[in-house]
């Protein structure tokens, strides 16, 4: 759907009423549309007045209400279903209308956020007016006349977040969110996280609808902005509560301000000292080799390094386990029903031929989920709190190569080389050059799945391409750090991890895709081939015979 900037920001608000007469529905009717809101009436009585509300309020995606407080029986005293409803509508903002409530109830239910505000029924219109007006201009971008740009980037995320099924004029949600997240500011700059365009310019991590971007309040220092879907921006708030706050080894880590979500997405808003520059994605793309093992090394070994102290010991215990507690199981189905492409297309069909090599996703349902025996099964580990989406993205660069983690919606215990792997495998499998040739990605896939302790991989790749050569250089450092934060040397449980997320990363893309992000996930299977190949024959000689002249 190709949004329209006005679509989004001219729409009035809508505001559902809820009264049991309809005389008085009416009257509020004509006199919102006489004040320039749109109006969305329920209808009924009784329970089928308060479903219709609950209804409409969803498929509207009403910002405000005008609530009547005896929506059941009027000479009822101790009816008050419309502050029942006014909490069963959140997020829409209700304003309450009656002729019988007390000030203890309305300051009571003000107090607890339940209602924004309360209006004594048979006053002049102009209280009404004024209070609607007034609530209006807190929570509704528009009526608050907050500017909020430019466009060129309000447009592609407002087309990022909503599914096709949100109407265009309900996209507005993303303009209200950015007035409730700062609801002091005359202005609203949002700006992408690189300097320079590299994919989208936009952080955005491998699942749909979820975005990360930086703000600017007026004159104030801007604020990292994270946008994402209602439940994600819920498990984000209390992951970081429980796992983050004040739990990081160094001032590189972001303050959580302050939460809000509506219908169908939600905003956090964090702080932090400094002057954030890039994503570690242009950072790693700009930076030589010595700058980024600084970078990596005091974020592992300083910033995340308390987590990895108070790491405990299990035995006998299936990698699979602990990577569902992270990303939860419906990666599994996905992998299940992945439909692979030809293997010829993957590896060429004479190198696939010659190869004899696994597929990979017949190999995962075959030694992992069938039976994880002795591949899927690790003797001993170690489980600590992991980042648990530890891409490049997610990792952002101060002015002084520090690096700041953002994006907590997964954090918690897991397996402790999680992270290391996960940020491997993003610099393979996403920000990897599709251009590399054949040969020269095949014997990166042969480096990485030959070691049988973790540590470095090892020379040989000074002459291929700079790119090639700073990878293997990274991976290296990376599986250092590893084995020194985490203290555990055997690789075969590495390389399980490592096609965890290659696995992860290739279904995700779809048949529909791009011809270079299609290439990209061709590149992943192959890896995931040859790793499969490495843990079957894992006490043999490395490559094998046949595979030396590939």
């Amino acid at each position: 759907m190709t949004l329209d900037f006005s679509e989004i920001f001219s729409t009035p608000p809508r505001i559902l009423v809820v009264d049991n007469d309809a005389d008085t529905t009416k009257i509020y009717k004509d006199l919102l549309e006489l004040w320039g809101f749109q109006p969305v009436a329920a209808e009924g009585s009784g329970q089928a007045l308060l479903q219709d509300a609950r209804e409409k309020a969803r498929v509207h995606r009403c910002q405000l209400a005008l609530v009547d407080l005896r929506l059941i029986d009027d000479f009822d005293t101790d009816d008050q279903s419309g502050l029942e409803l006014a909490r069963q509508i959140k997020p829409t903002v209700t304003i309450i209308i009656t002729g019988f409530a007390s000030v203890p109830i309305a300051v009571e239910n003000i107090q607890n956020r339940n209602v924004a505000d309360f209006i004594i029924k048979g006053g002049p219109t102009e209280d009404i007016y004024e209070k609607l007006k007034r609530v209006a201009i807190k929570y509704c971008a528009r009526e608050r006349g907050l500017q909020i740009g430019p466009a060129e980037i309000i447009l592609p995320l407002a087309e990022t977040m909503f599914e096709e099924a949100v109407p265009a004029p309900c996209r507005d949600q993303l303009l209200d969110i950015l007035a409730r997240l700062f609801p002091e500011a005359r202005s609203i700059r949002l700006e992408k996280m690189n300097p320079a365009k590299i994919t989208s310019g936009f952080a955005q991590v491998p699942r749909p609808r979820s975005v990360i971007v930086k703000v600017f309040e007026d004159d104030l220092q801007p604020v990292i902005l994270k946008l994402a879907r209602v439940r994600k921006i819920e498990t984000e708030v209390e992951r970081y509560n429980k796992h983050i706050h004040k739990r990081l080894g160094s001032l590189s880590a972001p303050d959580f301000e302050k939460f809000e979500t509506l219908w169908d997405i939600g905003g956090i808003k964090f702080s932090y000292s400094g002057n954030i520059e890039e994503t570690f994605e242009h950072f790693y793309k700009n930076q030589p080799q010595g700058v980024i093992n600084k970078t990596l090394e005091r974020f592992f070994h300083h910033t995340w390094a308390s987590h990895y102290e108070k790491a405990r010991r299990v035995e006998k215990i299936p990698l699979l386990d602990l990577y569902c507690q992270v990303w939860e199981e419906d990666w599994i189905k996905r992998v299940e029903n992945f439909r692979a492409p030809d293997p010829g297309q993957v590896m060429g069909v004479e190198r696939w031929q010659q190869a004899g090599a696994s597929d990979p996703i017949a190999w995962f349902r075959r030694n992992i989920l069938a039976d994880p025996g002795e591949v899927g099964l690790v003797s001993q580990t170690s489980v600590a709190v992991t980042h648990g989406d530890l891409h490049a993205a997610n990792l952002l660069i101060d002015d002084s190569h520090n690096a700041w983690v953002i994006d907590f919606e997964r954090s918690g215990e897991g397996h402790a080389l999680q992270d290391f792997i996960e940020l491997e495998s993003d610099l393979i499998n996403r920000m990897l050059s599709v251009n590399e040739g054949f040969p020269q990605y095949f014997r990166l896939c042969l480096a990485v799945s030959a070691p049988k302790e973790i540590g470095h991989l090892g020379d040989g790749f000074d002459r291929d391409s700079s790119d090639m050569s700073k990878l293997v250089q990274t991976i290296s450092k990376l599986r250092s750090l590893a084995r020194k934060c985490t203290g555990i040397t055997e690789a075969r449980q590495y390389l399980v991890g490592l096609l965890f997320n290659t696995l992860f990363r290739a279904t995700i893309i779809k048949e529909d895709a791009s011809e270079s992000e299609l290439k990209s996930q061709h590149r992943a299977l192959m890896l995931a081939s040859v790793i499969c190949h490495r843990l079957d024959h894992w006490d043999e000689p490395w490559p094998p015979e046949q595979w030396k002249d590939l």
